[in-house]
């Protein structure tokens, strides 16, 4: 699960005689082109294209979802993530005692809330689905949106390092060097002071701007957020960091030969993320797992009934979302007052 040491090669010669597909020759040459344009790549800018390059991109290039995919979310859990969402809006709507409360939902993949959110006012935002609107009241929902940003790799030595991808001997490969902005090595001395010469840390600066992006949109309501990731007291055990790639169900260290072709991801560094929201006039009013969290929607009151009434499909997929999903996933919930 970890990342290769950063002087070792990755055992792929860029061209076509590499039996790779011809979409993925053509990233590949696009990353050797800036390369040898630009120079050292951060690893961030490498994930950017290889996730989300308008043609050759891991999230551009059809459906990743499902058995036939790469990797489940809690989203293909239908219906019942679908109606736990749906039963915290309409919670929300009750408290506030407003007609409704609407919501956009970033990362939203096929788009299947729509069916539990659609009647709630519900517009689903992707990579290339549109651009978000200039101005939003209600409920944000970001499920495993975080994680999947483009992250810049550190290297903790008698200075903080960065991790960038370099072309060598027709391979690419991780050389360390000086952090490429001040951002990086901030953020580094911020949250890294729990770890030892030669850990890793990945550095999400896209978090911050994101949550930025959100609270210029959001002019009143909430964001909720759901995804797996630590608090920095937890960062000691993490010492090799937490960058791993997805393919067909199986969780492998990231290497830099299937650009376009695999899944990439990180943990999300919660203390952040609640740092730059609360920054950007947040409030923090939830935080906890997501199988705790389930439950103070669905309560003694209400649960039992739905169990009741269920079929074994809905049985099982709860089953899986709170046992399997609940104490991996965390739930934090942020509210942004303002003008009604």
């Amino acid at each position: 699960m970890y990342l290769p040491p950063c002087s070792a090669h990755i055992h792929m010669r860029v061209g076509h005689n590499d039996g790779v597909s011809n979409a993925r020759g053509e990233l590949l040459e696009l990353i050797v082109a800036e390369l040898r344009r630009d120079g050292p790549m951060s690893f961030a800018r490498y994930m950017e294209l290889a996730l989300y390059h308008p043609q050759f991109g891991y999230y551009r290039r059809g459906d990743r979802f499902g058995v036939k995919g790469d990797f489940y979310t809690a989203e293909q859990l239908q219906p019942v993530f679908g109606e736990l969402i749906a039963s915290f809006v309409d919670k929300l709507t009750h408290e506030e005692g407003t007609p409704s409360i609407p919501t956009i939902e970033l990362g939203a993949g096929r788009g299947e809330m729509g069916l539990s959110l659609g009647p709630r006012g519900y517009q689903a935002f992707d990579w290339k689905a549109g651009l978000l609107p200039t101005e939003w009241r209600g409920l944000v929902f970001a499920n495993e949106f975080f994680d999947a940003m483009p992250v810049h790799l550190a290297v903790k030595q008698e200075q903080w390092q960065e991790l960038f991808v370099v072309e060598a001997s027709g391979r690419l490969a991780f050389e360390a060097g000086p952090p490429s902005n001040v951002q990086i090595l901030a953020y580094a001395e911020r949250f890294g002071g729990s770890l030892s010469q030669g850990d890793r840390l990945e550095v999400c600066l896209a978090a911050a701007e994101w949550t930025e992006r959100i609270a210029r949109m959001l002019r009143a309501g909430w964001l909720l957020v759901i995804d797996y990731g630590y608090d920095v007291r937890e960062l000691p055990r993490l010492r090799e960091g937490t960058l791993l790639s997805y393919r067909r169900h199986r969780a492998k260290p990231v290497t830099l030969c299937d650009a376009g072709y695999e899944d990439i991801t990180a943990h999300v560094n919660f203390s952040w993320l609640v740092e730059a929201a609360e920054a950007n006039g947040f409030a923090c009013v939830t935080d906890m797992s997501l199988a705790r969290w389930a439950m103070t929607v669905w309560d003694e009151e209400v649960f039992p009934e739905k169990w009741t009434q269920a079929d074994q499909r809905w049985r099982l997929q709860w089953k899986q979302l709170v046992f399997g999903l609940g104490e991996t996933f965390r739930v934090v919930v942020f509210r942004k007052a303002g003008n009604k």
